[in-house]
């Protein structure tokens, strides 16, 4: 199975903005607003990635049931338009650095130590030098998804209706703390943008 806990990483390493966060409310910058638009950005990719496995996850299948909604469900991840959606990433993260280097880079540089500063350029840098491989992380999550789908609906197709849904029941279980940790990840991504959008209207 693909590691999905690399596409988590880069959430996760919004730590670094939390460490500074005290400071940046201290201060704040009518950046802050580009800030809460940077993390909204980053909830979506990971939004977008919860939103494609719950889609496999939840299928169950059962004798004399037409599957019909199932299926649709199958053949549009087998067919690859997940990839297509998680694409749709690379625009994120386009964004998201063109943001860093006009508006918070500046409003950083007035208020961070260096050292912080550098911290939170190598964090931004991932979105702009590293935006190709976690493009294609996201891709490898739907390339396993199509696989997964393509697999259930053979299955479904030779009646296999058991090993369908056992197959449905262990990507579940095997994704579990994955799907936690980026409930977690988003959660605080949540936390950190409500905050800078309190921040944002005290200017």
């Amino acid at each position: 199975m693909f590691d999905f806990f690399k596409v988590i990483d880069l959430a996760e390493q919004f730590g670094v903005l939390q460490a500074v966060k005290n400071k940046l409310i201290r201060q704040p910058d009518p950046a802050a607003d580009k800030l809460v638009v940077v993390l909204e950005e980053v909830s979506k990719i990971y939004g977008a990635i919860e939103a494609e496995l719950v889609k496999y996850l939840s299928l169950s299948f059962a004798v004399g049931d037409d599957f019909g909604d199932e299926r649709t469900v199958l053949l549009a991840l087998e067919g690859g338009q997940v990839s297509a959606r998680i694409n749709e990433a690379r625009g994120h993260c386009h964004k998201i650095e063109n943001i860093y280097v006009r508006y918070l880079d500046p409003w950083f540089g007035r208020v961070l130590s260096s050292a912080e500063q550098t911290m939170t350029r190598d964090l931004f840098s991932r979105f702009g030098r590293s935006d190709w491989m976690m493009v294609d992380d996201l891709q490898k999550v739907g390339e396993w998804l199509s696989k997964e789908a393509s697999e259930t609906l053979n299955l479904v197709d030779a009646g296999s209706l058991d090993d369908a849904n056992k197959r449905v029941r262990t990507a579940r279980k095997d994704l579990l703390p994955v799907r936690q940790a980026l409930g977690k990840a988003m959660g605080d991504l949540r936390q950190l943008q409500a905050e800078f959008i309190q921040a944002s209207g005290t200017i």
